[in-house]
């Protein structure tokens, strides 16, 4: 529980007191971008989730580190995995922001993220279907389902991205989902806290910690943008943390809103190629600062077209809302579910 609470407020502190010297220090570089849905278009410092990558990988080192030398502990070599997958992702996402690949390329790379959770077998093949039972996948499970449940993860935060304090919302929910679910577990099965949910939450919490202290820079209206070498990472990790704790089932609710984005994207692609219209990335900012979209092709377009009345602002405070219902709600159904044999830790 210690390491847990370290993790969350060593990213916590880190992102809170970096982050204004990030921003100064982009703003006189000149790494910027267009924040897109003002009417003013303002340029703001971009790459800010340089800060959260930074942030996530000291607090677990410093876990790592007290695990080593103060508990003289080996520690687990699943977490280090994690440590390096986390990294890649963030590499992954610099290249991406400098770059600027094409969409199946984005699509395809954060794979290689996945190569230490591969390498190291992490996670347990064997789960438990309803009607079906209990299914081992072996060697499967880490060359097949690891690297795309990885790479699904990444990509669909990846997309889900876009508004002041989408992503970073949206992390601090999902991420303290996985937290909360690991803490109260043992009142609902009668077991301790096993290594791989203390993992798991240890990981979730300093991702936990570092959006959160983000989001008060990048909530509406954004000092700073995450970039994609922060929201490859904000997925990477929550990714490794779900197969750290073996939660494919609440990686199933926490990601069926982003499944949905990723559904609604696909639509929108095929309908703009049968009909011929023009593509729109990004929604249109009127000058009262409602935004006009092109249809209800994204869950962050969906309320712009339902009403003509909604802000940025208001946009994303509904879609945290809703992810933390769709997050909270699926955690009590499954901690409810341990009295019957079907939960996981």
């Amino acid at each position: 529980m210690l390491m847990i609470l370290i993790a969350l407020m060593v990213s916590f502190l880190i992102v809170l007191a970096v982050t204004p010297k990030a921003i100064r220090m982009f703003t006189d570089k000149g790494w910027t971008g267009t924040d897109v849905h003002k009417p003013s278009r303002p340029e703001i410092p971009k790459g800010g989730g340089v800060v959260i990558l930074f942030a996530i990988v000291t607090s677990l080192l410093v876990v790592v580190g007290i695990t080593t030398f103060q508990e003289e502990n080996v520690v687990d070599p699943s977490l280090l995995a994690a440590l390096v997958s986390i990294l890649m992702a963030g590499m992954i996402g610099v290249l991406d922001d400098n770059l600027d690949f094409r969409n199946r390329t984005k699509i395809v790379l954060p794979m290689l993220a996945s190569i230490p959770m591969v390498a190291m077998a992490t996670g347990i093949p064997t789960f438990s279907l309803p009607l079906i039972g209990t299914v081992n996948l072996g060697v499967l499970y880490p060359l097949v389902v690891v690297p795309l449940f990885m790479t699904f993860i990444i990509d669909a935060t990846n997309m889900y991205a876009g508004m002041n304090g989408l992503e970073a919302g949206l992390a601090s929910v999902n991420s303290s989902a996985v937290v909360v679910y690991v803490i109260l577990t043992p009142f609902f099965s009668g077991e301790n806290i096993t290594d791989a949910g203390t993992n798991a939450a240890t990981v979730a919490a300093a991702l936990f910690g570092a959006s959160l202290a983000f989001l008060f820079f990048n909530r509406y209206p954004a000092k700073i943008l995450s970039g994609d070498v922060g929201n490859l990472p904000l997925g990477a990790t929550l990714a490794t943390a779900l197969i750290l704790g073996n939660m494919d089932r609440l990686a199933v609710i926490l990601f069926s809103t982003y499944f949905i984005n990723f559904l609604l994207y696909i639509f929108y692609r095929l309908h703009v190629r049968r009909s011929g219209a023009g593509y729109a990335k990004f929604a249109a900012p009127r000058q009262d600062g409602t935004l006009e979209v092109a249809g209800p092709y994204t869950m962050y377009w969906i309320l712009p077209y339902l009403s003509k009345r909604m802000t940025e602002k208001k946009n994303v405070k509904l879609l945290i809302l809703l992810q933390i219902l769709v997050a909270y709600t699926g955690v009590f159904l499954l901690l409810l579910a341990h009295p019957l044999g079907i939960g996981w830790l």
